[in-house]
C-alpha cells in the first residue's frame, strides 16, 4: 500500500489517503459517524505531519470503510438521522486532499487551516 521500505510516504500512499478522502466527501452518515470521522482526520493530520507512513496506511484503511450511504437529501429534507458532511468537515477534506496531492515530496504538505483547499475534493 505504497510504504516503501524505510517506511516513508510514498506517492502511492498519499495517492490512496486523497482517494480514501475524497470519497469520504459524498457520503450521508448518523452524526456519530461524523465524529469518527472527524477524529480519524485529525490521525491522518498527525500521520503526514509525522512522516508516518504506517499510520497514514492505517488512517486511510479505516477511512475507505466508512459508511456505505453515498443518498443525496434534497433540500431541506430529513433522514433517519444521517446527514451529509458539515461544511467545516468538506473545507478540512479539501484541505487535505489538496496537500496530499500537492506535491512530491512530505515537505510539500502543508495541512494548515489557510492553505487552499483546491475546490471540491473528487
Amino acid at each position: 500500500m505504497g510504504v516503501s521500505e524505510r517506511g516513508r510516504v510514498t506517492a502511492e500512499l498519499r495517492e490512496d489517503a486523497a482517494a480514501a478522502l475524497a470519497g469520504v466527501a459524498g457520503l450521508v452518515l448518523p452524526r456519530a459517524d461524523w465524529a469518527h470521522v472527524e477524529r480519524a482526520l485529525g490521525a491522518l493530520e498527525a500521520a503526514v505531519a509525522a512522516g508516518d507512513a504506517r499510520a497514514l496506511g492505517a488512517v486511510t484503511g479505516r477511512l475507505e470503510l466508512v459508511g456505505p450511504s453515498r443518498v443525496r437529501l434534497r433540500a431541506g429534507e430529513e433522514g433517519d438521522g444521517h446527514e451529509p458532511a458539515s461544511p467545516e468537515t468538506l473545507e478540512r477534506l479539501g484541505r487535505l486532499v489538496h496537500a496530499l496531492r500537492s506535491g512530491p515530496d512530505d515537505d510539500d504538505l502543508d495541512l494548515t487551516e489557510g492553505a487552499p483547499a483546491g475546490g471540491d475534493p473528487h
